[in-house]
């Protein structure tokens, strides 16, 4: 097994950084974040889960909030050890940067067949954020 860390792009967001901490420390909103080829979703405000195509059910629960910086989710399912963590930097009252992190135990064949579609899933999240952003509140 070796470590595996993956980033998503940096995106600007058009809310302040409360706003963006809020919104992401409730995982009924991550459901607005996803790609269309998630399917079976279910959430709580503190953990959610779903399914891939392609990909066993993954889920995710909440495990550390630094409030407006940082929140980090440690995967569930039948999943390898897995932590999705979000940084939110404020740029100005009313916007910041937001940029996802995966990290995951991976042996080096899986490595090689999940690290292209999970960092394009980092983005489909991140970019998602940017496009939802006028409806957070």
């Amino acid at each position: 097994m070796s470590q595996t860390n993956l980033q998503s792009e940096i995106v600007d967001v058009d809310k302040n950084d409360e706003q963006i901490f809020t919104f992401l420390t409730n995982l009924n909103n991550f459901e607005k974040l996803m790609p269309e080829e998630v399917s079976q979703w279910q959430s709580t405000e503190t953990e959610c889960s779903f399914t891939l195509k392609g990909m066993p059910s993954i889920g995710f629960t909440i495990i550390e909030k630094m409030p407006y910086s940082t929140i980090k989710y440690k995967g569930t399912g039948k999943i390898p050890p897995i932590f999705l963590s979000v940084k939110i930097q404020k740029t100005a009252e009313t916007s910041c940067k937001v940029q996802l992190f995966l990290e995951a135990d991976l042996n080096p064949m899986l490595k090689m067949m999940v690290e292209k579609p999970l960092t394009k899933f980092l983005n489909v999240l991140a970019s998602n954020l940017n496009k939802i952003s006028t409806h957070i509140v």
